[in-house]
């Protein structure tokens, strides 16, 4: 008798083992796989960029997911942060000085010295839209891989035969920015949400990062957390002071290796705050402003701002 109760025993307890076992990895299953880096879960996609849309080689720095540079970009119900990524060459005295010249605008492309800029997915052209400051164009890509999302590409200057309605490859060059100038990415889904550009960025094109010395998507991508604990002051949608201009402000990755050409040797890998980016930011584009029809006046998924 003792002997078949023990088995009875050890029957229930194996079988409460194993009822935990398959319960608790049931639970682990079911959380989500794909939450952004900057650890917000609000907006979660599988990565979809084919391509990386710039040639990084020429880019010395690149701006934080809800950093204080450039301008107020924001939603998702958050204010006062700019939820786009800046890409810049290294600031030099050739370009100020050219800029000064120009109005405070840097030079456009010279067809030598240019920055090239690519789709980043297989997808269509769903707006073209003039920028208020006259620095290129801002260009709407829907990806097909996830058309419930738009790329906005700014300030680039477009190729010959690159309009509305155009259908890209990824890596395809549809345009360039000159050589002083920098140029802004945002990844938006619907009318107002935005995740950032690295968040949608499988491991083998953010591969290319790693060995600029970014060690993970969490140094590009400040949380909706850590910029609530830092929060920026605006006065409309301008940041009330040039964030940029502080170097405590912690804005920009700068990356190694930079080849782009301008600047001296002894401030390529070492930043100073004498390297600040030269950033383009008016209030000319908006995140919220346009409507959702796309055409050249504005993008698919609204936002149609154009700065």
């Amino acid at each position: 008798m003792w002997i078949t109760l023990g088995v009875v025993l050890f029957a229930l307890i194996g079988g409460g083992v194993y009822a935990f076992m398959v319960m608790g990895k049931t639970a682990t299953d079911s959380q989500p796989q794909n939450q952004p880096s900057g650890g917000d879960t609000a907006n979660t996609s599988s990565p979809f960029i084919q391509a990386d849309f710039i040639d990084l080689d020429k880019i010395f720095s690149v701006s934080k997911f809800r950093s204080g540079s450039g301008h107020d970009f924001s939603g998702n119900g958050e204010k006062c942060r700019s939820m786009k990524h800046y890409f810049a060459p290294n600031w030099s005295q050739a370009g100020e000085s050219l800029r000064q010249a120009n109005n405070g605008m840097p030079p456009g492309p010279n067809g030598k010295t240019d920055i090239n800029i690519y789709s980043p997915v297989d997808g269509t052209i769903t707006g073209i839209q003039a920028e208020k400051s006259p620095i290129g164009e801002q260009i709407y890509i829907q990806p097909n891989l996830a058309k419930d999302y738009t790329i906005r590409l700014f300030h680039v200057y477009k190729n010959a035969g690159i309009a509305k309605g155009s259908v890209l490859k990824a890596g395809q060059k549809i345009g360039v920015i000159g050589q002083y100038s920098s140029t802004d990415i945002a990844v938006q889904k619907g009318r107002n949400n935005f995740i950032s550009y690295f968040d949608v960025m499988p491991d083998s094109i953010f591969a290319t990062y790693i060995a600029r010395g970014v060690t993970s998507k969490n140094d590009l991508i400040l949380s909706k957390a850590q910029r609530d604990a830092n929060p920026l002051q605006c006065s409309g949608e301008n940041f009330a002071k040039n964030y940029d201009s502080d170097p405590s402000s912690g804005n920009y990755v700068f990356l190694s290796g930079y080849t782009g050409g301008t600047g001296t040797e002894s401030n390529l890998d070492t930043p100073s705050s004498s390297s600040t980016p030269a950033v383009i930011g008016t209030p000319s584009d908006s995140a919220s402003s346009g409507s959702s029809g796309g055409g050249s006046g504005g993008g698919a998924g609204g936002g149609g701002g154009n700065r």
